[in-house]
């Protein structure tokens, strides 16, 4: 397309940004809002196909229903003449492919914020129903501010109890497949979650944990093989992370995370040096999954998300069975087989249920499991201090009604008699929103709000002392670093105005002193009149000490001189409240006037 060409009567073609296996992106300008745009065209190959036609509008249709800091917005959707075509918010940057072939490698603190963006992202088309199913680098655009944003939805579907791929397994990229697509079965929003881990894993080793001859090849070991750890590629990952990376990449769709908002949690507790440990998920353990249920037009069907290697043979394509060197499976051939584990499997299930009622009903105390809904874990375990309960933390989620920090639901549930010893697995509430809110306590002012503005947040800036943080860099901010919010959410940033070194007051007089404070960003406190061979109105004493560094508008009370003492004076025996040359540590409290040549106002140390 030649550049200068007007689509829609509306987008100026400026040049080809990129190309993909089915349409070409443009720059173009909309001559309406005076700006910048992507426009992605479909090759005019694929304009009467059908599938590539579907596919294409069915990305407008998914990116379209989305609004989110970290996906790439979509303006419009157009067709004209033998054009169809998709207008995208243009983003200027790199992908996170092109970004990792630069760097070789991606230092891991870094990677784990770009893992956290893309988090946030997926979480919110998660909320949506959608899944993207092509998470790789490739769609993953940084801009030069650092913000991550998700692109090309053109293979994501809308999760329903029938999302199974089908004849096109290679659809999407085959080095971050999930074992589930590479079987041609069943799929939810964990696949994201497998094609996360296989992005993190190759930012902080600059590799692919799987490679092959064929894109057959490469699929086989997603099914079948285990990734080399990373730490042995980049000894500088830390373990925390690479059982991140780990449980994200489980073969088993049952033991990875439950959601990307669970991955989230533990990928800044990975940030912020805390410990990770999934020991309990044993690498390559055998491990019975549940059998999900499908509704469907046909019936009630049941899908097996990872079984034996004689079941994933059965269940995969039939062209990656076929290339392998066998011969799809008869499922009457193995009807014998399945029978002899079926009785083999109730006595094995009877016998252990038999074993638990004995080991639960035998001699063993019981106790009333109490009501921890609503509570937080502290508070729960106060309830639980007279038992050997202990209380495990299943897992955490987002929730509108239940405060963060707090329980959202427990089991075994309230009212149930367990053993003494005995476990209860809580749910814990992160809150509502969709991301977590930046740490910008320690930034510049100006970071900071940049950073808001690229959340499109709203702000605002409260300026207050502090003796710790230099001036203009935040000191606290309203609401807390973690906390999940939304576009809706307000925030308050508490700058720094710094710290003021006290000036030297005394040997001035009282107005050259008050002169002096003000000018330092300071405030003229009590003032004190005490005879003194200096003459009269001169500083004589400060309440803190010249040189201290103090917050702006910190007080600052004077001793001022009266002047010599008259001789028909007697001195004064009361104890003199003035202030000192160092700043006082006791209360103020309301001064006791006693005749005397001293004019005492009770300081106030500020």
């Amino acid at each position: 397309m030649m550049n200068g060409t007007l689509i829609g009567n509306r987008y100026e073609i400026v040049e080809t940004i990129g190309t993909g296996g089915m349409a070409i992106v443009y720059k173009a300008k909309c001559l309406i809002l005076n700006r910048y745009v992507a426009l992605k065209v479909l090759r005019p190959e694929f304009r009467e196909d059908k599938e590539f036609l579907a596919r294409f509008k069915a990305e407008a249709q998914s990116a379209g229903s989305l609004s989110h800091p970290n996906i790439v917005s979509i303006y419009d959707v157009g067709q004209e003449d033998d054009l169809d075509y998709i207008v995208m918010e243009y983003v200027e940057g790199v992908t996170l492919k092109q970004y990792i072939e630069a760097k070789g490698v991606i230092p891991w603190r870094e990677a784990v914020d770009y893992a956290g963006q893309i988090c946030s992202g997926l979480d919110h088309a998660h909320k949506k129903g959608i899944i993207h199913k092509d998470i790789k680098p490739h769609n993953i655009l940084i801009t030069r501010e650092g913000t991550l944003k998700i692109t090309d939805f053109g293979i994501a579907k809308v999760i329903s109890s029938s999302t199974i791929t089908t004849g096109n397994a290679t659809m999407g990229s085959v080095h971050y497949f999930s074992p589930e697509q590479a079987r041609g079965g069943y799929m939810d929003y964990k696949t994201d979650i497998y094609s996360l881990g296989v992005v993190l894993y190759e930012m902080v080793t600059g590799k692919l944990p799987f490679q092959g001859d064929s894109a057959i090849a490469i699929a086989m070991q997603h099914i079948e093989k285990e990734a080399e750890s990373p730490s042995v590629l980049n000894p500088e990952v830390p373990k925390s992370l690479e059982n991140v990376i780990d449980r994200a990449m489980r073969k088993e769709q049952a033991l990875r995370y439950d959601s990307v908002v669970q991955m989230l949690v533990d990928l800044k507790k990975v940030y912020l040096g805390g410990a990770v440990d999934y020991s309990d998920l044993t690498m390559g353990a055998t491990t019975v999954t549940p059998v999900v249920k499908e509704n469907g037009p046909e019936g009630n069907k049941e899908v097996t998300r990872q079984g034996s290697q004689r079941e994933r043979e059965m269940n995969m394509p039939e062209e990656l069975f076929i290339a392998r060197g066998k011969e799809p499976g008869k499922k009457k051939d193995i009807l014998p087989i399945i029978s002899g584990i079926l009785v083999g499997l109730v006595l094995v299930v009877g016998g252990f249920f038999l074993g638990n009622y004995l080991l639960n009903n035998v001699g063993s105390s019981k106790i009333e499991v109490p009501d921890l809904v609503g509570k937080t874990i502290e508070e729960a375990e106060n309830l639980l201090e007279n038992s050997n309960i202990e209380i495990v933390i299943e897992k955490e989620e987002k929730s509108d009604k239940v405060e963060k920090d707090k329980i959202i639901s427990q089991s075994p549930a309230a009212g149930k008699m367990v053993k003494d010893d005995s476990e209860i697995k809580v749910v814990i509430s992160l809150g509502m929103g969709e991301f977590p809110m930046p740490d910008l306590v320690n930034y510049k002012d100006i970071e900071a709000e940049n950073i808001l503005r690229e959340k499109d947040l709203m702000f605002k800036i409260v300026h207050e002392p502090s003796t710790i943080i230099p001036k203009g860099y935040v000191v606290r901010q309203i609401p807390d670093a973690g906390v999940y919010i939304d576009g809706a959410t307000s925030v308050t940033l508490y700058v720094s105005t710094g710290t003021i070194e006290v000036p030297k007051l005394t040997g001035m007089t009282l107005e050259e002193a008050k002169l002096a404070i003000e000018d330092a960003g300071l405030i003229v406190g009590q003032i004190v009149e005490a005879s003194s061979a200096k003459e009269k109105g001169t500083v004589i004493g400060q309440s803190i000490p010249a040189g201290t560094k103090m917050a702006e508008e910190t007080t600052v009370d004077l001793k001022v001189s009266s002047g010599p003492a008259k001789p028909s004076e007697a001195p004064s025996t009361a104890p003199s409240t003035a202030p000192s040359a160092t700043p006082s540590t006791a209360p103020t409290q309301a001064p006791t006037r006693t005749p005397a040549p001293i004019t005492v106002i009770s300081p106030n140390a500020g």
